[in-house]
Parts: structure tokens; sequence; C-alpha cells
């Protein structure tokens, strides 16, 4: 009965006790039976070659893997978008029940709520405004330049927009915390909130507020876990590398066109890794590649960088993309032609003005299925002078399994590239052989490659035995898929990790829950009105 009596008196806290309990004994048994265990494939001689090979985690990786996890398993496909839009509601009914129903009606509770609602409210605020400025900014460069300034300077402007914004609101919650529990700061939002409320559409207003509020703050942790430097995993031969072979990746991303790390920050990011070098590839310029040279340069890091770019045409759909190397000159598509820039020419001269001037392209991901591709044909790429594709793209390599095939039979390279954007894992490589170790100039890699007799790998961070019907990314389902399967998939120490933040949560929670019922309700109304 007195178990009953506690139960009805602290039901959140009870509650949340109980999903907290069921939550480490999941942990519990998958530190125990679960097992991290990553597979190496080789897509050009098509063989598992999981036994080569190593992926060791850090013990700073250790420390932050839950955060880590998060911001992987998210990316930036935002499609979680339309997961919130069917939960969000769901959530806001039962709480507007409960509410009604006399569940939720303690003054303590009420006085409270003021915290969170002004919180909302002001997040609501600064990323209404910078969203607007940052959609002002691109609108413009593109009326202006058109997909030239966007391939090249959107993620400028959101970079800077979403880490101030998220400073601001930071400050704002160590205020509101600051202002809560010292003796004498007092918060002076109430009056202004209550008046709010006389309106006719205080009560539609105050929905959407809170709607784009909490959504915009997820979108902005979104982009904040995107933009941090994670410990990575480092991929580590079981066989030591001899001096005439390296681990290299031929695609990449920076800030300098839609990618989510600096170009230093890439180039520490690849060292961690255990990759010798890389090809930055932004989209449409090569500011980035030329950025990483000079941070190697002038740190005199051992790690080679090659200046590439991805010419990127979205017209005619489907799109087509090519990584060209060896040329230090900015080329782009007639879509993103503008006065004063950069050459511009469809993909037929691009490879010809590439191939003429010693340089060296690649296809894309390129889009082929049942047997015809668009919009230009293997044909006709091949005809025109390309001198290889991707047949790995992202660690995906299942569907490019015939355009290994036309490589090989017409004796065109095999390549491979992560085209990582983000802070993720690296989930792609090029392990290649090369003649003179000493010269590692793009014209003797590519020399290299024309043999086919380098292992392109795709790396599987963690195997599919979870799998929900239908597409999931499309209906943001993908999280909850990724980390069941991320799961499935652990070891004990990442285990242990989430042990040790969910208990750090939970005691948060417990003192905070602990700290609102002893509180008195005659403070609180002198703190907050």
């Amino acid at each position: 009965m007195r178990l009953k009596t506690l139960f009805y008196k602290n039901k959140i806290f009870s509650i949340g006790t109980l999903f907290f309990s069921i939550w480490i004994s999941i942990l519990v048994l998958l530190a125990i039976f679960s097992r991290r265990e990553i597979v190496f494939y080789d897509a050009l001689g098509q063989t598992d070659v999981s036994s080569n090979y190593i992926s060791f985690l850090p013990f700073l990786r250790y420390v932050f893997e839950p955060f880590a996890t998060i911001a992987f398993i998210l990316e930036y496909r935002f499609t979680w978008l339309f997961l919130y839009l069917i939960i969000y509601p769901i959530l806001r009914v039962i709480y507007l029940f409960l509410r009604k129903s006399g569940k939720l009606n303690s003054s303590k509770y009420n006085h409270l709520k003021h915290l969170l609602t002004d919180f909302i409210y002001f997040s609501f605020k600064v990323f209404s405004i910078t969203l607007v400025a940052i959609l002002l900014i691109v609108l413009v460069g593109y009326l202006i330049q058109g997909f030239f300034f966007v391939n090249r300077y959107f993620m400028v402007p959101v970079q800077i927009g979403i880490h101030f914004s998220v400073i601001l609101i930071s400050i704002k919650a160590v205020c509101s915390l600051l202002k809560l529990f010292h003796p004498r700061l007092k918060f002076n939002f109430a009056a202004k909130i209550e008046r709010g409320n006389r309106k006719i559409t205080a009560n539609l207003k105050k929905e959407f507020v809170y709607f784009a509020g909490i959504l915009l703050l997820l979108l902005g942790s979104n982009v904040i876990l995107l933009s941090i430097q994670f410990p990575t995993h480092k991929i580590i031969p079981i066989t030591p590398l001899d001096d005439d072979e390296f681990l290299f990746d031929f695609h990449v991303h920076t800030t300098f066109s839609d990618g989510w790390l600096t170009p230093e920050e890439r180039v520490l990011w690849y060292i961690e890794h255990g990759i010798s070098g890389a090809a930055f590839s932004d989209h449409d310029n090569i500011r980035g590649a030329l950025a990483a040279r000079e941070f190697v340069e002038k740190n005199g890091l051992d790690f080679t960088v090659w200046i590439a770019e991805e010419w990127t045409n979205h017209e005619p759909d489907p799109e087509i993309h090519m990584n060209y190397f060896g040329i230090e000159e900015e080329l782009v598509p007639l879509e993103s032609y503008t006065p004063e820039g950069p050459k511009a020419m469809n993909a037929s001269d691009l490879i010809s003005y590439v191939k003429a001037n010693g340089g060296f392209i690649t296809v894309n991901h390129y889009n082929y299925e049942d047997g015809s591709g668009a919009p230009h044909t293997l044909e006709q790429l091949r005809d025109w002078g390309v001198d290889g594709f991707e047949i790995i793209n992202g660690g995906g390599y299942t569907r490019y399994t015939e355009i290994r095939q036309f490589c090989l039979d017409n004796n065109l390279i095999c390549i491979a590239g992560s085209d990582i954007h983000t802070n993720e894992d690296l989930n792609t490589f090029i392990k290649l052989k090369l003649d003179d170790p000493s010269n590692k100039t793009i014209e003797n890699i590519f020399k290299n490659l024309e043999n086919n007799t380098h292992e392109a790998v795709a790396i599987q961070l963690f195997s599919e035995t979870f799998k929900l019907p239908g597409d999931s990314n499309d209906s943001g389902l993908y999280i909850v898929e990724e980390f069941i399967n991320y799961l499935l998939n652990i070891d004990i120490y990442q285990a242990l990790s989430w042990i040790i933040w969910s208990s750090i949560v939970y005691l948060t929670f417990a003192l905070f829950y602990r700290k609102a019922k002893k509180v008195e309700l005659k403070w609180l109304k002198v703190k907050i009105y």
C-alpha cells in the first residue's frame, strides 16, 4: 500500500525510473552478449577482407560514444522531421488530455512550466531570425550567381548562423538556471506571457511556437552534432603495410561546399583514421583542397592532399557528378555559369578539357538501373574519355556491380570514394601499392590505379540485422532501424559508455525532481512573478 501511495505521489519520477531500469537492463544484456563486428569488403576483388583489418576505437571515442553515435545516425538527411511530425502531435494530445483531466495541474508544476515556456519562446525567436537570415543570404546569392553560389558558399551562413544561435540559447539556459537557484535573481517574464494568453489567437500561437520551437532546437542540435570532430575509429591492417602500400580516399567534402568539417579538421580526421592521403573534392570549387594542402604543408604533416573538384551538374534530371584531378583550376557546369567566374562547360567538353590539360576524371555514384543510365550512357562517358567510375560510394557497393564489370571490360579504373560530408567514421578506402612509393603525385597514383590490382574496400560498421518494412529513409524511421542495428553490434565498452551517460542523465533528473518537490511554492512565486 505504501509503495502504491508513493507511486501515485511521484508518478513522473516513478515512470522515469521504470524506463531507466529497463534501458539499463537492455544495455547490460548487450554488454554481456553482443560484440562489435566490422566487415571490410573488397568490392573490386569481390572478397571479404575482414581478416586483414581491425577497426579500433580509442579511449576518447568511448567517452563520447553516445553523442558520436547520435550524430552519425542522424547525419544530414533530416528526414527524421517526418517522424517528428507524427510523434509530436500524439505526445501533445496526451499532454493536453492529462492537463484537462487534472493530472498536471499542481501549482508548483504550473510555475515551473513557465521556465520551459520562456526557453522555448526564446529559442523559437532566435532560430527563426537566424533561418530567415540564412535563407535570404542563400536566395540573394542564388539570384545573383545561381548554383555557383549555392555549391560554394551556402554552408558558411549555415555554420555561422546555427552556431551563433546555439551559443545564444546556451547562454539563455545558463542564465535561467542561475536565476532559478540564485537567492536574489528573478525572471520577470511571467506577466508578458499572461498578457499574451488574453488574445483570441493566443492558443494557436502558443501551439505553433511550441511545435516550431522544439523542432528548431532539434534541428540546431543536429547541425551542431554534425560539426563536432568526434574521435573516430582507426583502421589498422593486421599485417603491417609494406613501405610501398598506402590507404587512400578519393572523394570527400569540407565546409567549402556541403561538408560539415573544415579542411583542417578533415585532414586531422583522416590522419586519425590511419589514412595516408585523400583527394579533397568539394562541389564546383577547389578552395577546400587548397586550404587542406596549405594546412598540411604549414604543419609538416605526413599526409598527402590531392587537389580535386566534384563537377556537379543538376540539370537535366537525373544529375551527374564527376571528380577531376590534377588540374588546379575551377570548372563548373553550364548551370553554374557566372560572369567573370570559372569556365563553364557541359560534360563532354569537361572531359576533353581535363584530359587535354593532363588531368584525370572519374564518374561519381553513376545512376545505373536496369541496364540504363542517365543523363549519359556508360558508353558515351567511356568514349568521351573518362578514366573510370566509382564502384563504391559512401560504403555502398551493391548497386555498382554492373559498373565494376563495365570498367573491367573496358580497361577503366575501378575507383572508390567515401563521399563523406559529416564527421562520421570513414566507410571507404583504397589500398594501393605504388611502384615508386616516394612519388605520390596524382599522375603516379592514376598510373598505378589503371592496373585495377588495388583493393577498393567498403566498411560495414554494423550489420543490418533489424530491418523495417518499406523505405525507412523517406519516413525518418531509419533512425530507429540504424540505432537498433547499432545496439546489436556494440562491444562492452560502448555499452558501458551508454550506461554511464544514461546514469548521469537519470541522476540529474532525480536531483532536479527532488529539488522541485522540496522547494516552497511561495519561493517559486517570488522568483518567477
